[in-house]
């Protein structure tokens, strides 16, 4: 009996290590039309119009960053998601707040629906979003004024662009939102509730105190830089342990995201947690254009420096795929197996003597690191390239806390 020729796919990913639902395995990963359609053993692997050789790399699901501020050429802080994409593997862009209500439409027009990466809308319950960032003569936060919790305008924006809206975001610190939480941080959990998404909760400085926020956090919604280092929303308490309203929080389903940011990671902070078994659900990286110069060259110096904290590789990466995919409710995403969206990165991990520094200046020596090889969206290799524009602008946060913005790693 003839045994039928191996369909054929249009991209063919041979000799990797690749990282399945079931843990690594030598294989190859096939796509076509968009779509995972083989893995497995590479002598069984079907024809293909195009190969890659990833011989000594890992094959991973293209990374889901979860905290990220994408709207290229509206606000200040906005990166362009495919130049990044194309140096780090990420192919899911979760932009976290940087529209309003007022700007919305343009994030959509602009950015989403001209990216080849997959950018995943979170709107900012301020009508402005993060237009005010950047401003040199004095600073003003988007909600200083709560006039601008415009809860019916948010939920005009929902009816407008129905299904858009992925999650609600709201920085509740003191730079951001003031005295107001008690006026905003009800409607933003009333927006998120009405649409049935995910409410992103950004801890800073106080006012308000961490305490004060995490009562608005339900299963499934975000605490956001949760190993940050200021007082008044620290994850760690007088004592010097994870407060018990933080893992009441993370017990009833609460995800924590690191969003690392310029001002908001602290190592000896994710160290405690991490050693009271308070772990992070997504390695995100706060990335903008006022860090990605340093200390945030791509959400890949996240994963160094939790490989550096001894979390196990495969856990990384998991945090990194699917489990932060899982917060967007998409099962196709950070996965690879059949039917999966075709994005992949291949990355390899290698030996290096470098250091990492975090918002306070504190440094963690690496012994290891991950090197982008190739990202691959929707079946699709995407190139290196150059747009001709600056991404990293400076920033007034990158020193004010003892950072230096020099973090001793040009590789990413």
């Amino acid at each position: 009996m003839n045994t039928p020729e191996p369909t054929g796919v249009d991209l063919r990913i041979d000799n990797g290590r690749v990282f399945t639902p079931d843990g690594f395995a030598d294989a190859a990963v096939g796509i076509r039309d968009g779509r995972i359609e083989f893995v497995g053993a590479q002598a069984d692997a079907p024809r293909a119009r195009e190969t890659v050789d990833a011989e000594g790399a890992l094959v991973v699901p293209g990374l889901v960053d979860l905290h990220t501020h994408v709207y290229l050429g509206s606000a200040r802080l906005g990166i362009n998601p495919d130049k990044t994409a194309a140096r780090s593997g990420v192919t899911t862009w979760v932009d976290a707040g940087t529209s309003g209500a007022g700007t919305f439409e343009g994030l959509l027009m602009h950015v989403r629906d001209r990216s080849r990466v997959r950018v995943v809308p979170f709107l900012n319950m301020s009508f402005v979003g993060l237009a005010p960032a950047g401003m040199l003569t004095r600073e003003i936060g988007e909600l200083w004024d709560p006039a601008f919790a415009d809860l019916r305008a948010v939920l005009r924006a929902a009816e407008e662009f129905p299904d858009e809206i992925k999650g609600i975001k709201v920085r509740a610190s003191s730079n951001a939102l003031g005295d107001n939480a008690a006026i905003v941080l009800p409607q933003a959990r009333e927006a998120a509730d009405e649409l049935g998404v995910p409410l992103m909760i950004h801890i800073g400085m106080a006012p308000p105190t961490l305490v004060e926020i995490l009562p608005y956090l339900r299963a499934g919604d975000v605490l956001t830089h949760c190993f940050h280092p200021h007082a008044g929303g620290r994850i760690i308490g007088a004592d010097g342990r994870v407060r018990p309203e933080v893992k009441e929080a993370v017990a009833r389903g609460v995800r924590l995201d690191v969003g690392h940011g310029v001002a908001s990671m602290s190592h000896q902070v994710a160290i405690q947690a991490l050693d009271e078994g308070v772990q992070p659900d997504s390695l995100s990286s706060d990335i903008h254009a006022e860090n990605v110069g340093g200390p945030i060259k791509s959400m890949l110096t996240v994963m160094d420096m939790f490989l550096a904290l001894g979390m196990p590789l495969d856990d990384v990466l998991d945090r990194s795929t699917r489990r932060p995919a899982s917060v967007l409710s998409r099962a196709d995403l950070g996965r690879l197996e059949p039917g999966a969206a075709g994005d992949v990165a291949v990355l390899a991990v290698e030996a290096t003597d470098r250091w990492k520094q975090d918002s306070t200046g504190h440094r963690l020596q690496l012994t290891q690191h991950f090197v982008h090889r190739l990202t691959v969206v929707g079946g699709q290799v995407l190139a290196p390239f150059d747009d001709g524009r600056e991404e990293f602008r400076s920033s007034p946060w990158l020193t004010k806390f003892g950072a230096t913005g020099d973090d001793g790693d040009d590789n990413h």
